[in-house]
């Protein structure tokens, strides 16, 4: 058995380098990419000049890290998938697999997500998590809050860009489903507003890659902090999820055979993983919004 094996490890060997060679290069593109790095500017210009103090509730200022780091994070992914598309018939017959490339592209992610855990460092220094600002949420669920507006994005935006990369044709798409998030989160929060109390609309509120959990009301007392329902631990579960079937989406593209099989399998176990963590998400937490 061991004389059978011996053969495959150095293609092993040389499949792992060609793969490790080919994911540093897609990094260095990325990391040279001007929408990424316009992105980065961005947030860094604005944790830069936060003062750290007249913010009015966390929920204010804390997507701006998702926006930026994530959204432009998956534009600059997308385009950066997109721009093999056309070299598809020469890379095509070399030893590495489409699905091979598409794993390498999703690799970019690690620096746009290394990223977006500096900034949620930073972010922590100029609101220590406790403060009045974060509501009536716990100090850990405070974190988990901060993770899931800040650094899970910061991840999953790049994911989905390559995912859309793959399938879709259309060069505008990672803008309009940037445009399309941005809406839908805004869309799906004001239910909320009227109904706080209901679970319905707050799985609603949770089925986004981005959620709220902080409000201030723009009239009565400037202090006045609402935290809404919904456990930010099951969301950040639910994100995770996301952008493993994001992942699994990208490498569908290209795959045949046994490869294919496994990932169809993969992808219908974290679906039903994604509506158990939606499911909790939406349900637990605070039985009813707590003032605080």
């Amino acid at each position: 058995m061991t004389a059978a094996l011996a053969p495959a490890r150095p293609e092993a060997a040389a499949g792992r380098t060609a793969f490790a060679a080919l994911a540093a290069r897609e990094l260095r593109r990325f990391a040279v990419n001007p929408v990424f790095l316009a992105g980065l500017g961005m947030i860094t210009w604005i944790l830069v000049t936060d003062p750290g103090g007249n913010v009015p509730e966390i929920d204010a200022i804390s997507g701006y890290p998702a926006a930026f780091l994530g959204g432009f994070g998956m534009m600059a992914a997308f385009w950066l998938t997109r721009s093999m598309n056309p070299s598809e018939p020469v890379t095509g017959v070399t030893p590495v697999t489409l699905p091979a490339r598409t794993a390498a592209l999703c690799t970019v992610a690690i620096l746009p997500f290394a990223c977006g855990c500096l900034a949620l460092l930073w972010f922590i220094r100029l609101h220590p998590v406790g403060l009045h600002m974060y509501g009536a949420f716990s100090r850990p669920a405070q974190v988990a809050i901060l993770t899931s507006q800040i650094a899970v994005p910061a991840l999953g935006g790049p994911l989905l860009g390559v995912a859309l990369g793959r399938w879709v044709r259309f060069p505008g798409a990672a803008l309009v489903v940037f445009l399309f998030i941005f809406g839908w989160v805004n869309l799906v929060t004001v239910p909320s507003l009227f109904h706080p109390d209901s679970a319905p609309v707050t799985l609603l509120r949770m089925f986004s890659p981005f959620a709220f959990f902080t409000l201030r009301p723009i009239h009565g007392d400037p202090s006045h902090i609402i935290a809404w329902r919904g456990s930010p631990w099951f969301f950040l579960g639910w994100q995770l999820i996301l952008c493993a079937i994001a992942v699994l989406v990208a490498l569908l593209r290209g795959a045949d055979g046994r490869l294919r099989s496994r990932i169809i399998r993969a992808l219908m176990i974290v679906a039903a993983g994604a509506m158990i963590m939606l499911t909790l998400a939406g349900t637990g937490g605070f039985a009813h919004p707590v003032s605080l």
